[in-house]
């Protein structure tokens, strides 16, 4: 995660987490609301916009000009790290997204980060439980069901 972070000057770019915090607020916006709205030139802000695409932390709605850029929730999540936005919002998008408790949630994403401090994989949620569970890190049971529908079904063979 570190790597990561410095890979894309995150922690000394404040303007592009200005920017990320606005797509977690704002939702999905092109690039030419996000330069309206932040009193940015547009070409500095597609330039962030980019950056953060780049990085997995945004994506593309639409693959067209003019296209709409949303936060993925690996956005979501450097978010939280940070603090770039109010806490509770970011683990009630999340917990939408995976139909989970919000103190579940919260408390594996302080455990996680906490746990894993240099070398944490930060992607979708599923992954990052799945990881925890696989370097031995305790999930709560809720997590451990999202894992369970992204694993494969054992196949039934009958002779």
């Amino acid at each position: 995660m570190l790597k990561l972070i410095s890979a894309c000057n995150l922690d000394k770019d404040q303007l592009l987490l200005e920017v990320l915090r606005y797509m977690i607020l704002r939702g999905p916006a092109t690039a030419y609301r996000i330069a309206r709205d932040l009193n940015l030139h547009f070409t500095q802000a597609y330039r962030k916009v980019a950056r953060l695409e780049r990085f997995g932390m945004a994506k593309r709605a639409a693959n067209h000009r003019g296209s709409m850029f949303e936060v993925t929730e690996k956005g979501i999540v450097i978010c939280y790290y940070f603090g770039c936005a109010n806490w509770e919002l970011l683990i009630d998008m999340l917990a939408v997204r995976h139909k989970l408790s919000r103190a579940a949630l919260r408390a594996f994403l302080d455990a996680y980060l906490d746990y894993f401090k240099t070398d944490a994989i930060v992607e979708d949620l599923p992954i990052m439980a799945f990881y925890a569970a696989y370097r031995g890190m305790e999930i709560p049971e809720e997590l451990a069901s999202v894992v369970a529908r992204f694993l494969p079904k054992a196949a039934y063979v009958s002779y």
